[in-house]
């Protein structure tokens, strides 16, 4: 009689063990399912807690940022541009086109006189079309 006793006292905890991680298991898949809820079976599960969320120290922000401008600072003394894809324009025919630097430095391309002339004759194509006197 007391071997059977052992046997199912040693049952019970196998049953137990077993118990237990199957508890486990439904309390992660629950979780996974509804992350925001915890699990009901109680607390045989620890709650999976979100990574952090990582901030950066104001030291280490003025750190990097000192860093850009002093960057900035030599591309723009050396006169090279400050990002590689401001070299490549694409082409009317849609392939990449390598740009000239001098042209990028230049502006619109037009001086104040030819500026000057295109406006008048704007105003004056403007005053013929007012008064309907269109071509």
């Amino acid at each position: 009689m007391p071997d059977s006793r052992r046997m199912l006292e040693l049952a019970v905890k196998g049953l137990m063990a077993e118990r237990a991680t199957i508890d486990d298991e439904i309390a992660q898949i629950t979780s996974q399912l509804n992350p925001r809820s915890f699990a009901k079976s109680g607390a045989t599960a620890s709650p999976i807690t979100p990574p952090k969320k990582k901030t950066m120290s104001v030291a280490a922000r003025r750190k990097i940022s000192e860093a850009m401008k002093r960057r900035y600072a030599e591309m723009k003394k050396a006169g090279k541009p400050s990002h590689a894809a401001s070299q490549v324009r694409k082409s009317r025919t849609g392939g990449p086109k390598q740009s000239s630097g001098t042209r990028q430095n230049r502006g619109s391309g037009l001086t104040a006189a030819g500026r000057k002339k295109l406006s008048d004759l704007m105003k004056k194509r403007w005053a013929e079309k007012r008064k309907g006197k269109t071509k």
